[in-house]
């Protein structure tokens, strides 16, 4: 079975996309489809930027969506005949029920536009973060946001993107940098790396449910089809294609961890075998690799030639 994975917020790059609108009609009528929806110059932002707008989140969701369901108009005919299954990281769980037809394309982004925003409106700027903890056991991750948060005496402290063993990303509240615990003075048994990630918000965690309470009429006024196939959902780790159910999931999303492993060994107990990145860069197939390097297979789409070696891969 072929897993699809969407990246999420953190692969954007200015430029991205840029030869595959030059060389397919489909992606230059997402192009005018996003802009038209959206009364943005998506080309401008995506191909010029500049970088500091583009990684503005309520830009920054939207962009990615466009550009990953444009790839994915790349791919549609090329993988029809094949059994798939699909997956997000965070915002990439849109394009995943885009590319499975279960929200149509421009009602998916004025949803990420308005997440995007009210996101970022949802912690007022300094007042949180977000730090990658490398080499440290899950339950080790849980012992320690409960210790700082008691050291701290300022909460929440939560695991935010379970993205890797060893690789998981804590969210919440922070005064000032000042106030920050430095990373020597945690608990001498825990070994592991301390990495704060430039971000304007500290993501999936409590914090955001003011963003989740704004985001939710919206998404309850949106027409959730069944899916082409299923998705596997940020917050169970389990497949649906039921449009109840995946509309609940993705409203709880916005301020509950990412549970990437448990998503991709959820795939691979279905079958997954082989794996491609519908959008810019390769963030998803590494984790992949991290994850499960021995069992799966994993294509990007860079170049024209990434097309056609999945062409030839997809007609053996």
């Amino acid at each position: 079975m072929l897993g699809l994975m969407f990246p999420g917020q953190g692969s954007q790059f200015v430029g991205m996309g840029k030869l595959f609108y030059e060389n397919f009609k489909s992606v230059k009528e997402t192009f005018e489809e996003g802009s038209d929806t959206l009364n943005m110059n998506m080309k401008k932002l995506l191909f010029e930027g500049p970088e500091s707008e583009l990684k503005l989140t309520e830009n920054t969701q939207p962009a990615l969506l466009l550009l990953s369901t444009a790839y994915a108009r790349i791919l549609r005919d090329l993988l029809k005949p094949q059994s798939k299954i699909a997956l997000g990281h965070s915002l990439g769980e849109y394009s995943a029920l885009v590319c499975a037809n279960v929200i149509p394309f421009t009602e998916a982004l004025k949803a990420v536009k308005l997440r995007g925003a009210s996101m970022q409106k949802a912690v007022p700027a300094g007042k949180g973060s977000m730090m990658a903890i490398l080499g440290c056991q899950e339950e080790d991750v849980f012992r320690l946001c409960r210790w700082a948060e008691e050291a701290s005496e300022m909460s929440p402290l939560e695991p935010a993107n379970f993205n890797a063993p060893g690789q998981i990303v804590v969210s919440g509240k922070t005064e000032d940098k000042q106030n920050e615990i430095p990373p020597e003075l945690f608990p001498e048994e825990i070994k592991a790396k301390f990495i704060p990630l430039q971000v304007s918000a500290p993501f999936h965690c409590s914090l955001m449910k003011p963003a989740q309470d704004e985001m939710t009429p919206l998404l309850e006024q949106i027409k959730f089809s069944t899916a082409s196939f299923p998705i596997i959902q940020n917050v169970t780790a389990q497949e649906s294609i039921e449009p109840k159910l995946l509309r609940k999931n993705l409203i709880s999303q916005i301020s509950a961890p990412v549970k990437w492993v448990q998503s991709v060994m959820r795939a691979k107990d279905l079958g997954v075998h082989q794996y491609i990145e519908v959008g810019p860069g390769k963030v998803l197939a590494g984790l992949v690799k991290k994850i499960d390097s021995s069992a799966v297979t994993t294509f990007n789409i860079e170049t024209i030639e990434d097309i056609k070696k999945l062409e030839a891969v997809f007609a053996e």
